[in-house]
């Protein structure tokens, strides 16, 4: 087993296994170097997956922020094309009306009226 850890540390480090800072390692030195350093790498690891996880989401709101415009920009389209038609739909009952009503009622019928509510 102190095999294996010289070994790795040796490669880890591109140095001999004659090298004096190893004969200093005792056994549970070695061993607690290698797994620091695998949990180090994973630890990385998992750092990097956190920060593209959270570009992920980032983008994926931006986008959804981006449908979310666009949508309620078509719902204020549709909104003003159908109060666009819903007024003139409107004009042109009340002119069918008075057309009706001048028939019945001669050429000047309405020219009285004023739209102006206020007081005078």
């Amino acid at each position: 087993m102190r095999d294996f850890y010289i070994s790795w540390w040796c490669e880890k480090w591109n140095r001999p296994s004659k090298d004096p800072i190893l004969q200093s390692y005792t056994l549970e030195e070695l061993i607690y170097e290698y797994h620091s350093v695998n949990e180090k790498r994973i630890f990385v690891e998992e750092l990097r997956e956190e920060e593209s996880d959270k570009i992920e989401e980032a983008k994926a709101q931006k986008d959804d922020d981006w449908a979310d415009r666009m949508e309620a920009e078509e719902e204020e389209r549709l909104k003003q094309e159908a109060e666009a038609a819903q007024k003139k739909a409107d004009e042109e009952w009340m002119q069918k009306h008075m057309d009706e009503q001048k028939e019945l009622n001669g050429e000047d019928y309405g020219e009285d009226l004023s739209t102006n509510f206020e007081k005078e």
